[in-house]
């Protein structure tokens, strides 16, 4: 009597047991894969579940934000584009079913930026995983149309301005872009980089690598080449002949890293930095971060030990304050020290703002 109970209890338990795996194994987080890095703020999440069986469906981001969602999709698939914050995120999704079980999955990811410490470098365990493949795009075409439409879609043309050396042609309506209803929070910021908002996403994503990220070639079809500056030149051909003829380079200009200090999708920042561009500058070069610089011979002595890096007007752009890019030029400079001059003498720079 006392075996039979005994084998009762075990049979019971792993029922229960069983029953409760196959509760979990009915939600799943399709992508992103866990311990993914990601080198901008937004994450593109798909979440499947039971077609018709969920009543109620959370998801907490790296930020803290909360969506919920109370009803359940005919597909059984959310998607949702989630924020992430600098380091560290664990996205988290709650499943509450129609028989009143909870059910939770996470993923944890890393947003990486080299310009913001604490965040300039992933954990060992994290890797770059890449959504993009055949597999994910055959479940995602049952809902959404996975190929670029950028060559057939009705095209306007906007004129060349700044560092752009031609006229560009791009989407009439963006939002008709099949990439459009996954990655627009890419463009939601302020400033926004024109390739980007105009959703010509296949002029940087070319699906091919470069010198630094040859072990991701064929990983996906929308590989962009790292470094990115033969991409960049196709727009910014007078910036690559103003390069050609500097005499002082910038290093990551100088290594094709474009995108180290500028996100090529969009910022809340002037020209889409990744910092506001004093702080960016002081990012590296620390020992400037005083907000003094330059020979203290020869400034004003209310200055006590240096021209100022900042909280000035700028003399040479009215209206605008003295940052470091208001005597040195990022790209390279044909002058000394990337100040913006030419031949030898640095003081010529002076002029710009000191007449006499």
């Amino acid at each position: 009597m006392r075996r039979n109970r005994l084998a009762v209890f075990l049979l019971f338990g792993l029922l229960f047991a069983t029953g409760g795996r196959a509760d979990q194994d009915a939600v799943e987080i399709v992508t992103p894969q866990d311990e993914t890095i990601y080198d901008d703020a937004f994450a593109s999440l798909v979440v499947k579940t039971p077609p018709g069986k969920i009543k109620r469906l959370e998801i907490e981001t790296g930020e803290g934000k909360l969506y919920i969602y109370k009803s359940s999709p005919k597909t059984g698939y959310y998607c949702k584009s989630v924020k992430l914050k600098l380091g560290d995120n664990n996205i988290t999704v709650t499943a509450y079913t129609d028989d009143n079980k909870t059910i939770m999955k996470s993923v944890e990811l890393f947003y990486r930026s080299e310009v913001y410490e604490g965040a300039d470098e992933a954990p060992y365990k994290f890797r770059k995983h890449f959504f993009h493949n055949d597999k994910n795009e055959k479940l995602c075409s049952k809902c959404h149309n996975m190929k670029p439409d950028f060559q057939k879609a009705p095209k306007r043309t906007i004129k060349a301005k700044g560092a752009l050396t031609a006229d560009v042609q791009v989407l009439e309506n963006p939002q008709d872009s099949h990439c459009y209803a996954c990655h627009e929070p890419l463009t939601s910021r302020k400033n926004g980089h024109a390739p980007s908002v105009n959703f010509m996403c296949t002029i940087c994503h070319n699906g091919k690598a470069g010198a630094n990220n040859l072990l991701d070639e064929g990983q996906s079809k929308y590989l962009q080449p790292d470094p990115i500056a033969p991409r960049c030149f196709k727009c910014h051909e007078r910036v690559e002949e103003i390069m050609k003829h500097n005499r002082s380079d910038h290093g990551p200009t100088k290594l094709g890293r474009c995108n180290k200090c500028h996100n090529p999708h969009s910022s809340p920042n002037e020209f889409f930095l990744r910092k506001p561009i004093w702080k960016l500058c002081t990012t590296c070069h620390a020992e400037k971060a005083s907000g003094k610089h330059v020979i203290n011979a020869f400034v004003f002595s209310r200055n006590k030990g240096g021209h100022p890096t900042r909280g000035r007007p700028d003399p040479s752009r009215p209206g605008r304050e003295l940052v470091c890019s208001s005597c040195h030029n990022p790209h390279g400079s044909k002058g000394p020290f990337l100040l913006r001059t030419t031949g030898s003498t640095p003081f010529k720079v002076c002029k710009r703002c000191h007449k006499k």
